[in-house]
Formats: C-alpha cells, structure tokens, sequence
C-alpha cells in the first residue's frame, strides 16, 4: 500500500514536482510531504515508508512533531542568506544520511519535503523540481 494525495497546502506547482521526481528516480523516491510553518500535506508515502511505523496514524503523529520543528528552515534560509549575501537565494537544504537522502526544497515560507536512496543523484533531482515548479 502507499498513500497518495495531490497538493492542498502550498502555492507553487508541487504536483508537477512529484511527478517528476518519479518520473527520474522512480522508487527511490520514498515520501513526500508538502509544508509551510503551519502545517504539511502527505502527498507520497511508499510502503517502505509505512513500515517504519504501526499505522499511519502513529506516521502522521511523527510528522506533526517534526513540523514543530519546521521553523528552523526558515530560519537557516535567512541566516545563510544574510551570512552569504553575494552568493544568491537559499533554495535547498540535503541532509545525507546512512540508509536515505532528506531533500528540502523552500519556496519562500512553503516547502518540499521528499526523501530518496542514498545513491541518488540528488542535484539533478533538485534541478529538476525546481524547473517543474518555476
């Protein structure tokens, strides 16, 4: 089993992202979830993703903690923008990890968040969205 949703929270095209994301990387692409500060939308979640937990209620109970968290995206766009002036906008956050790749994408206060194999070619998947999304 896998939940699907279309998009009902952010502004930008984030139904067109999805697509592409498993279009180009198929199934590695485990979850994704869209979100601003106040809440989030699971638009992807695989059965490898489900696994991880008894039901999907305990999955969203998780997601709704890591969204109080949320803020901190934001605030470290800001930081690196204002750190690095000369050096352009934030427009994503990679976190590597031993067993999956954390990919945030932010789109003023709105974001995607999606999660793929540690062998992915996470620049191109980047590059991609951001295309599918302009």
């Amino acid at each position: 089993m896998t939940i699907s949703n279309r998009s009902s929270l952010v502004s930008f095209d984030v139904d067109s992202a999805v697509t592409v994301l498993r279009d180009v990387a198929g199934d590695s692409v485990h979850l994704c979830v869209e979100y601003d500060t106040e809440d989030f939308n699971i638009l992807r979640a695989d059965q490898l993703t489900l696994d991880l937990y008894d039901s999907e209620r305990e999955m969203v109970d998780h997601f709704e903690e890591v969204l109080s968290y949320v803020h901190v995206d934001f605030m470290e766009k800001d930081l690196f923008e204002d750190v690095f002036r000369d050096a352009g906008e934030v427009r994503s956050f990679v976190t590597f990890m031993d067993h999956i790749i954390l990919v945030r994408i932010l789109v003023g206060e709105e974001g995607l968040f999606f999660t793929v194999d540690p062998d992915s070619d996470v620049t191109t998947l980047v590059e991609m969205v951001e295309e599918a999304i302009e």
